[in-house]
């Protein structure tokens, strides 16, 4: 019996943290409540208590989620969930924070956790992704090094393997043609969405990635005696919905790494910008997913072969659908335009208007869009 207790105590300490109950102090209030005390770490305060309301969240609902850690699309899921971890906040409460010499800020946060929230969220979007499925990204952004264009990018590298480990497909790069890979490398080098869209939308990509980066050299000094090249990096990303071209996620920031050798100077300051910008586009991508699913967010409803009157009519009738929280419409060529702040999905969505809107017949309906035409 004592053997079985020693080697159950080994299995469970070899468990990867991504699969066992997050370290805190935890205490319990009732039985839906618990109060978590974590620290979380980030480039800003912001990011810091981010990290640790998650932390929070996953130190408060541990036994619950490790107990689904084997279930399909797990890391998805969790990953979903946890990119909305204040909402499962009650308060919280930052007891310190610090900087250390590297610059990290560290913040530690005294939380009460609703837990039956978590139980209640992770239901809901493992119930919708079975239905819709994982969705697919494509990502494709540019690298530059004093001026030279590189064939693989270091930041795409990153934000595609954490992508991958939240459990999101991509768009697989060798199955692209040599064709489709010139028009989507002169697509980005342009900086034209809407080509790198028409691409996206071809290989069947919800979501796509673009953007560029850049190292450059900034100064060489010597250090301990020996010469140091010092290289700066800037990139510039943005994430798009290929059905709509809505823009999801924009962010920039900068880096600067030093070497002996300029080439890994330049890689090293790029590397470093890739772990800056990498997690902040992975968090804008799952708090949509998560609003996607869950029917909130843009719907986007186009209305071909009506009359100007019909439009004011049809924007008239919109705001009067309690599901509907706010219209932006314009007119152009016989065609309305509609987008529409929702709480449900599109499909649910479509229903609704036809019940509401006389005169419209609708044509097709997918996750974000919702097409109709002027009825005879």
């Amino acid at each position: 019996m004592q053997k079985l207790v020693v080697l159950t105590c080994l299995v469970m300490a070899c468990l990867p943290s991504a699969m066992a109950p997050a370290a805190g102090e935890v205490r319990k209030i009732s039985d839906n409540l618990v109060e978590v005390t974590v620290s979380g770490q980030g480039t800003s305060k912001e990011e810091a208590l981010r990290d640790a309301q998650r932390k929070a969240v996953e130190a408060g609902a541990g036994t619950f989620i490790y107990s689904r850690s084997e279930t399909k699309d797990f890391m998805l899921v969790k990953d979903t969930v946890l990119a909305r971890a204040a909402g499962f906040l009650q308060s919280h409460e930052i007891l310190s924070t610090k900087e250390t010499e590297d610059g990290v800020i560290e913040m530690r946060i005294k939380a009460v956790v609703s837990v039956k929230g978590i139980e209640d969220t992770w239901g809901v979007v493992t119930s919708l992704l079975q239905q819709i499925g994982r969705p697919k990204i494509m990502v494709a952004i540019t690298e530059r090094i004093a001026g030279q264009s590189q064939e693989d990018s270091t930041v795409q590298t990153r934000i595609e393997n954490l992508l991958l480990k939240s459990g999101f497909l991509l768009v697989n790069k060798e199955q692209l043609k040599a064709i489709d890979q010139k028009d989507l490398q002169a697509a980005v080098a342009e900086d034209n969405p809407a080509k790198v869209q028409a691409i996206a939308k071809r290989f069947g990509a919800q979501l796509f990635i673009t953007g560029s980066t850049n190292a450059s050299p900034t100064s060489t000094r010597p250090i301990y005696g020996v010469v140091t090249h010092i290289f700066g990096a800037n990139g510039d990303i943005k994430c798009y919905r290929s059905d709509t071209a809505q823009l999801l996620a924009s962010q920039n920031a900068t880096s600067e790494s030093a070497d002996q050798n300029q080439f890994n100077a330049a890689k090293k300051s790029l590397n470093q910008l890739g772990h800056t910008l990498g997690p902040k586009v992975q968090f804008d991508i799952l708090r949509f997913w998560q609003d996607a699913i869950s029917g909130r967010g843009e719907v986007q409803l186009q209305v071909q072969g009506i009359t100007f009157a019909e439009y004011l009519k049809l924007k008239k009738a919109l705001g009067t659908i309690k599901q509907v929280k706010d219209v932006t419409a314009k007119f152009s060529n016989n065609i309305a335009e509609c987008s529409i702040q929702s709480d449900v999905n599109a499909e649910q969505l479509a229903e609704k208007i036809v019940e509401a809107v006389q005169g419209i017949e609708v044509t097709d309906v997918t996750q974000n869009v919702i097409k109709a035409k002027a009825a005879k």
